[in-house]
């Protein structure tokens, strides 16, 4: 169980990753609030630059901190929130994404984090 916990995690993670690069040809920084208020090139490159230290912190948290278990359900929670978040954005005028990337990448990654999220409090409750 502890291999399929790790790699649910670490598909999670990969899905979630290759979705923002995803987001970049779908000009996903149009569809945040703060971002969408600047001009394409200014929101592209901010949207890029956050992603700098957002991975870095995820990266740590995930792999490294005392706390990682804990940081993995917090991000797993978060991953089916952003999933939810595109479905509702879904109907937005600048929405672009299409099926199947997105349906592989955002949804299959928040597919991955509810199975991390069970075998986690499986493994906790053992």
């Amino acid at each position: 169980m502890k291999t399929a916990f790790n790699l649910s995690l670490l598909i999670t993670v990969a899905l979630l990753a290759v979705h923002e690069m995803d987001a970049m040809t779908h000009a996903e920084w149009r569809l945040l609030q703060g971002l969408s208020a600047l001009d394409d090139a200014t929101g592209r490159d901010v949207f890029v630059l956050l992603h700098i230290p957002l991975y870095v912190g995820l990266f740590w948290a995930l792999f490294y901190a005392a706390w990682k278990r804990r940081a993995g359900q917090v991000f797993a929670a978060a991953v089916i929130v952003h999933a939810i978040v595109h479905f509702l954005l879904s109907a937005h005028q600048f929405y672009t994404f299409v099926a199947p990337i997105e349906t592989i990448t955002v949804y299959g990654a928040a597919l991955s984090a509810l199975i991390y999220l069970g075998l986690s409090l499986r493994m906790r409750s053992e």
